[in-house]
């Protein structure tokens, strides 16, 4: 496991973190969200888990081909 691939996984999660924390403050503030509105955020917020989960994910691989 490199620098590069830890440094990887570090990115997606704290861009992961910032987006959960930005639709928090942004639903605080609102009284009323479109459903059009609340299912792109739910799209985007998704799409920044997979990129966590495919970091992760490819971590293991490459964990797994190390150890053989």
């Amino acid at each position: 496991m490199s620098d590069h691939d830890i440094g990887s996984l570090m990115k997606a999660a704290a861009e992961r973190q910032l987006a959960v924390a930005a639709l928090q403050k942004k639903y605080a503030a609102s009284e009323s969200i479109p459903t059009e509105q609340l299912v792109r955020d739910m799209r985007e917020l998704l799409a920044t888990e997979r990129v966590v989960l495919d970091a992760i994910i490819t971590l293991f691989v490459k964990l797994g081909q190390a150890g053989d």
